[in-house]
């Protein structure tokens, strides 16, 4: 009898343990579908976050989307977010201490952070030291700019070396034109941003065309204004920067006179970095 009731004791274990393991694998396999269901809920309610934001910031429906808003509806609706740089002196980065302090490098950084969904944005710098807009030209340059296939360009306009080599105000505006007509033709999705270069000491001094900097600055802000183009003055905007923080130009250039130093790499930067977050008028 004894040995009958240890046997009968050992299936009453055995059941009670395959009910217990049969009672926790059911559990264990609710707690898996609920934790599915919630993974899926929640997957969809990002997706219908994403989507809405993607509405919110369509261009169609932003008349004066600031450019920042734009590059964030770009960068949400396609694989890769490229933004092409072309230029001089400014552009290359002449006269900053390391290229991490250029403003072309912070205008980078900024964007990395404020785009944190831009995982693949792509900076392309296609500046070159001493080039006007000739040399742009004829280096190539302009199709440099298309090959990149970019979704927007900002072009600094390279009118101190205009200046500097006395290439004629006629040839200066028609030099501008045939570049954005390139660009216009070749990247009709792309946004173009057109700057001025920085302010220097020697802005009325005259060249072998008895012509100064400004001369040039008219001249192409008459051609840009004529085209309806888009453009910031970055001289005017470093100018009031200088006047808001109590500086003088002598205090944001290099030696020269003529190239931006650390603090006017970063004033230009600042130009930018506000433009980008303002309202555009259309």
């Amino acid at each position: 009898m004894r040995k009958y009731g240890l046997i009968i004791i050992a299936i009453i274990c055995l059941a009670v343990l395959a009910f217990g393991q049969m009672h926790w694998k059911n559990k264990s396999q609710a707690a898996g579908v609920e934790a599915r269901e919630a993974e899926a809920k929640l997957k969809q309610k990002e997706k219908e976050e994403r989507e809405a934001l993607i509405q919110s910031l369509k261009p169609e429906n932003n008349q004066q989307q600031p450019l920042l808003d734009y590059l964030r509806y770009r960068s949400l609706t396609q694989d890769k977010l490229i933004v092409s740089l072309v230029g001089s002196n400014g552009t290359a980065g002449t006269g900053a201490s390391i290229s991490a302090k250029t403003w072309t490098a912070r205008l980078e950084k900024s964007l990395r952070a404020d785009l944190d969904e831009a995982k693949t944005l792509r900076f392309m710098n296609h500046g070159h030291e001493g080039y006007s807009t000739e040399d742009l030209l004829e280096g190539k340059k302009i199709e440099e700019v298309i090959k990149d296939d970019p979704d927007l360009v900002i072009f600094e306009t390279s009118l101190i070396n205009n200046h500097y080599q006395s290439i004629s105000l006629q040839q200066t505006e028609k030099d501008l034109e045939n570049i954005m007509a390139k660009w216009q033709k070749e990247l009709p999705n792309a946004k173009i941003l057109m700057l001025s270069p920085n302010p220097v000491a020697s802005s009325e001094m005259k060249n072998s065309l008895g012509l100064s900097y400004l001369d040039y600055m008219k001249a192409s802000e008459n051609v840009i204004e004529k085209n309806r183009w888009t453009y910031l003055n970055s001289k005017t905007g470093m100018e009031k920067k200088l006047e808001e923080q109590n500086l003088r130009l002598a205090d944001m250039l290099t030696n020269d006179n003529i190239h931006p130093n650390d603090r006017g790499h970063q004033i230009w930067f600042e130009v930018l970095q506000d433009y980008f977050k303002q309202k555009q008028d259309m």
